[in-house]
């Protein structure tokens, strides 16, 4: 999971929307690069279609804690059913802030992942949640 050289600016300052996250997912083209700072550095990669919306999957429930020194973004699994053909092939995903249209986490997926026509297309999120970070 990589960070986006803005998102913990963005999340002190109370700038994201966490009532309009979203995932969307890329294709082999993109490369991570922190210093994207808009959703059209991103979007011209997407992986959209048969089922998983231009735009990206809503994190449901997503919400924000304060855990000592750090803090934890949190959220619903997603599952996506394909739907008159295959969701993929993505080689990442990108959690958006669809409000501000700001790329915030970046994470790549160890191997290539498809949903094939009939079958979801699942994104479950770590038990402890689906970043934490701390302050220095």
């Amino acid at each position: 999971m990589d960070f986006f050289n803005h998102t913990r600016k963005l999340f002190a300052a109370g700038e994201v929307n966490t009532a309009n996250l979203k995932v969307i997912l890329v294709n082999a083209s993109y490369t991570f690069a922190a210093a994207n700072a808009t959703l059209t550095e991103v979007s011209a990669n997407e992986v959209s279609g048969n089922g998983w919306a231009a735009g990206g999957a809503a994190i449901a429930s997503a919400s924000i804690t304060v855990e000592g020194a750090g803090a934890k973004l949190n959220g619903d699994d997603i599952s996506v059913t394909a739907s008159g053909g295959d969701i993929g092939s993505a080689s990442a995903m990108v959690v958006v802030d669809a409000t501000s249209s700001k790329p915030l986490f970046h994470f790549g997926f160890a191997s290539a992942k498809t949903a094939g026509d009939g079958t979801p297309f699942n994104i479950n999120w770590d038990a402890s949640g689906i970043v934490t970070w701390t302050s220095v």
